[in-house]
């Protein structure tokens, strides 16, 4: 992907969006053109780009809620745009509309991201779908002719450089507006400070009378001075009398705490009746739960003693049953001993059976023997067998390279046309199901054994029939296009082969070798017969004779020969044809070029002669495996009589270990009657045993069943006494309810005298900090750091004895009274003197400190000029050169200027259009022209931005709106030729 450019456009998929359920297509590197009658979603496509990568509604002019967007029944829409990315896998940016709430979800490469993710990786990609200069929808077209010149600048920066030239200009425009506030400004300040210095000096000689006055501001400050302490004195009297009443209240509430101590005490002994009561209930639950324990192990003993007395039974009725069967089983070695001597009396002697065994090896060893000869001769010829199967596998591989060219024609048209490609490999899947000969695509299945011949029949057979496939019957190609067509929906072509045509020459090639032709087109290619009829039939194969270089020399006696139809020179193509509107002969020569498809041949006879030697190949193999299934056969018979002489081996074998078996059965089974005969039991003492060991077990029982009862007698007695405890610990209870409810009255009445005391106590705590502020606010007004009043402020304030605060306060208003009438000096007067002498000195720094910002502005500005007018004018002058062509092109005329201002905001770009030349070249504008002529305007200045942009693509929608046709072709022209110009630098 070398001319694809980062964040161009690769590929788009809508779901539910407009007037589309499902649409999805990959877009090319460089110009990609969508046409459609009106209503067929064109523009559609173009809001979708806009939505999908960030753009607002209102850069479309169609609807302002993006839930309009949404298919009408649908509830979502899916807009999913994938961008090229060369440093790893596409950027995928994925938009879901719902149409309820108007809401976006947006992911990137499927995970959710935010709209300001999106917004940075498309401004990272340099997109801007809000630059006209970019993208320009079809309802904004008119937009771009409404443009002022300075919006038209700063779109054009922007489409150009990003946002280099574009900062660099918004600088300007505001280092040029803070020097003219800053230059406005300073004139007035300048003034003003004049005014200011002016005034002053009038005030001075008021200003000395006031010191007159210093006397009452003395007394003033003293009085001030005194005031909070005097506040100070009267708070901390408020504040003893809250800490007596503190006092009271805290012996109060000791009286009620000492009297309800007795009610706890009784509410103690009361419980302490509860938890004997509860304790004496446990222990009694203790002994029933050992008495109960008690009774269950004697009852476990009982059943003990049942299962000893039914298990000594049980074991004296087993040894009598162990008796009655060693009887049983003495009978019964007697008669096998019996049986086995009368069996062993028939059987043939250990001697006799010993002869035959070796009489069986002798026999083995000759076979062995054969078997020997023949396996060996097996061997050999198996080796001359896989002798000529690897010369079988060699001349294969001869074979397959010999039809690699037709496998690399297999690969191009892989790489080219894949969907041909998918219906060659269905083909060879499923070429039984026609009834007819079906031929691949001719581009598969011509060789022209001769490759300079393969640029003939290269430039006659049209690019679709390259590709078609050739059917012998209609109905297996009806058959082929609904399957893979139809079904697959695979774009392909398919050809129907005449039934018959006789492709004979018109002209005998010998006449035609005197004027420089060697054969004709039909001779130099190999392919089946079904293939060669229909290139014949409607490509006259058989009519199209080949020449050398004479052919070029004789072309008018050529031409009056053939008449008419197509010939070739090793370099040129001629075609001669009669003209409808009299006798004429029209003929047209064109350069042929070389071949790209048909120039891989394939040796036909080299092929022909490896399968010939493979035949032979394969009968002699035949003849082989016949020998080798042969001595096989023999080996088999060998291995039967082997086998069965294995077997009589066996069967001796067997008998003669049949016969040991035998004895040593009978002596087994007499020593078991010995063993049998020694372990006779004596049932009659066994007897005895059983029944005295019974009537023991019976007496252990009885004594058990006593103390059980005893148990059963003592149950009964802790089960009234456990209910005896039970009413004691109820009773208990009442009365420790009772004195806690006596007790609740009290704490309660408690309660409140303590909520009383905390109250007075937070009161005591506000009352002390708020005369610890006075304090401090009394201390501050004096200067002070200590609690005590130094003796010489008690000695001022006694100069000014006061009874109390309002006193004090009559005294202070007095001397503030004779203060301000003191030579009739308004003390505003004064304040104002000092403000204006400090605002004087204000100002004065602030014209300074502008004056030299004034001159770093400069500076600025001259070297931001310096770095952004040089590029931009340079960039308009590139832009105006191509403008100039492309509108010559036209037969018009057209440029575009820098439009120069002292005034940075006002810079901008004038496009002059003149398109009739009874008129002046006139700024495009909204008015003046019209409608298509604004069109081809708009167009032709993209264009001229294309190869100077930095953006991956850009979009114009329906931008023909009112061109004539002639107009129309012209530009679409200019376009193209523009583009692959830039396919190198843009997409």
């Amino acid at each position: 992907m070398t001319h694809w450019v980062q964040g161009c456009l690769h590929k788009v998929k809508l779901i539910n969006f407009v007037t589309y359920d499902y649409v999805e297509f990959v877009a090319g590197p460089h110009l990609n053109i969508i046409i459609g009658p009106n209503g067929t979603g064109k523009s559609s496509i173009v809001c979708a780009l806009c939505l999908g990568l960030g753009g607002k509604t209102n850069l479309l002019g169609r609807a302002r809620e993006v839930g309009e967007f949404v298919k009408h029944g649908a509830d979502e829409a899916i807009i999913q745009l994938e961008l090229y990315n060369r440093k790893g896998n596409n950027h995928v940016i994925k938009r879901v509309i719902t149409r309820t709430d108007n809401k976006s979800h947006w992911f990137i490469n499927e995970k959710p991201s935010s709209h300001k993710e999106i917004t940075t990786l498309v401004k990272q990609l340099n997109i801007d779908v809000d630059n006209l200069c970019q993208f320009l929808p079809q309802d904004m077209v008119a937009e771009f002719a409404k443009m002022s010149p300075s919006e038209l600048l700063m779109s054009t920066e922007r489409a150009v450089s990003g946002h280099e030239l574009l900062d660099i200009h918004k600088s300007l425009i505001t280092l040029k507006n803070e020097q003219k506030s800053i230059t406005t400004t300073q004139a007035s300040k300048e003034e003003y400070l004049e005014n200011l210095t002016k005034r002053n000096d009038y005030l001075k000689d008021i200003v000395s009378k006031y010191r007159e006055r210093d006397k009452y501001l003395t007394k003033i400050k003293i009085l001030e001075q005194k005031r909070p302490w005097l506040l100070y004195e009267k708070q901390r009297t408020k504040y003893h009398e809250f800490r007596e009443e503190k006092k009271k209240v805290s012996n109060q509430v000791e009286e009620l705490r000492a009297s309800t101590q007795p009610l706890h005490d009784t509410v103690e002994t009361a419980k302490t009746v509860l938890v004997e009561a509860d304790n004496e209930i446990k222990q009694v639950t203790d002994d029933l739960n050992q008495i109960n324990t008690k009774i269950r192990r004697i009852e476990d003993l009982i059943a003990s003693i049942k299962d000893n007395i039914e298990e000594r039974i049980e074991e004296f009725k087993v040894k009598e049953r162990e008796e009655a069967s060693k009887e049983i089983k003495l009978r019964e070695l007697k008669n096998n001993i019996r049986a086995y001597e009368a069996e062993i009396s028939k059987m043939p002697s250990d001697a006799e059976l010993q002869q035959k065994r070796d009489s069986l090896n002798t026999e083995a060893k000759g076979i062995a023997k054969e078997l020997g000869k023949i396996d060996t001769q097996l061997n050999e010829t198996v080796a001359e067998q896989q002798a000529q199967e690897s010369k079988r596998r060699q001349i294969e591989k001869q074979i397959q390279r010999l039809n690699d060219s037709r496998n690399k024609k297999l690969e191009i048209l892989r790489r080219y046309d894949k969907d041909t490609f998918e219906a060659v490999e269905w083909l060879r899947q499923n070429k039984e199901i026609f009834s007819g000969e079906v031929l691949e695509p001719f581009q598969l299945i011509i060789n022209v054994p001769n490759p300079s011949n393969a640029k003939y029949i290269e430039s006659i057979i049209s690019r679709n029939d390259r590709k078609a496939f050739v059917f012998e019957r209609a109905d297996d190609l009806n058959k082929f296009m609904g399957e893979l067509r139809d079904r697959k929906r695979l774009t392909i072509n398919a050809v129907l082969a005449p039934t018959n045509f006789n492709y004979s020459s018109s002209h005998n090639m010998a006449t035609l070798r005197s004027l420089g032709f060697t054969a004709y087109l039909s001779n130099l290619i190999e392919c089946p017969e079904l293939a060669k009829r229909y290139l014949c039939r409607y490509y006259k194969l058989h009519n199209v004779p080949i020449g050398s270089n004479a052919v070029d020399r004789n072309v008018e006696s050529i031409n009056k020969v053939i008449g008419g139809g197509l010939y070739f020179s090793p370099t040129n193509r001629y075609h001669v044809s009669k003209s409808r509107y009299c006798d004429d002969t029209i003929s047209s020569i064109s350069q042929i070029k070389d071949s790209k498809i048909f120039n891989l041949t394939v040796d036909t006879k080299r092929i022909e002669e490896l399968n010939n030697e493979m035949k032979s190949i394969q009968s002699s193999a035949k003849d082989l495996i016949a020998r080798i299934n042969t001595m096989k056969e023999q080996q088999a018979k060998l291995r039967s009589t082997e086998e069965r002489n294995r077997n009589d081996k066996n069967v001796v074998s067997q008998e003669l270990r049949y016969r040991c078996s035998i004895v040593e059965k009978i002596k087994s089974r007499k020593a078991k009657i010995q063993q049998l005969s020694n372990t006779k039991i004596n049932l009659e003492a066994e007897r005895s045993r059983c029944n005295a060991h019974v009537k023991a077990e019976l007496e252990r029982r009885k004594t058990q069943q006593s103390q059980l009862y005893s148990a059963y007698s003592l149950l009964e007695e802790k089960l009234h006494q456990k209910s005896l405890r039970t009413i004691s610990k109820i009773v208990a209870a009442v009365a420790v309810s009772e004195a806690e409810d006596i007790l609740s009255s009290s704490c309660e009445e408690l309660t409140k005298a303590q909520e009383k005391y905390q109250a007075l106590s937070d009161n005591v705590l506000k009352e002390k900090q708020y005369a610890m502020e006075l304090l401090e606010k009394a201390k501050k007004a004096c200067g002070l750091t200590t609690n005590e009043l130094p003796p010489k402020y008690k000695q001022k304030f006694k100069k000014y004895a006061c009874n109390d605060v309002e006193d004090l306060d009559n005294q202070l208003n007095e001397a503030r009274t004779m203060a301000e009438c003191t030579n009739e000096v308004d003390p505003q007067v004064i304040k104002e003197y000092t403000e204006r002498k400090e605002e004087i000195e204000m100002y004065s720094k602030e014209v300074e400190a502008n004056q030299q910002k004034l001159v770093s502005l400069q500076q600025r500005l001259t070297s931001l000029h310096e770095q952004w007018y040089e590029p931009v004018s340079s960039l308009v002058e590139q832009i105006n050169e191509k403008f100039r062509v492309f509108f010559a092109t036209l037969k018009c005329c057209g440029e575009v200027l820098l439009a120069e201002h002292e005034d940075y905001e006002k810079w901008g770009i004038d496009i002059k259009v003149q398109f009739r030349n009874s008129d002046d070249l006139k700024r495009l504008t909204s008015s003046y022209q019209s409608g298509g002529e604004k069109s081809v305007s708009t167009i032709l200045y993209l264009l001229s931005l294309q190869g100077l942009t930095d953006c991956p693509f850009r979009v114009v929608d329906e931008i023909n709106q009112g061109m004539d046709p002639r107009n129309e072709r012209k530009v679409f022209e200019m376009m193209a030729k523009r583009l692959r110009l830039c396919v190198d630098t843009t997409a």
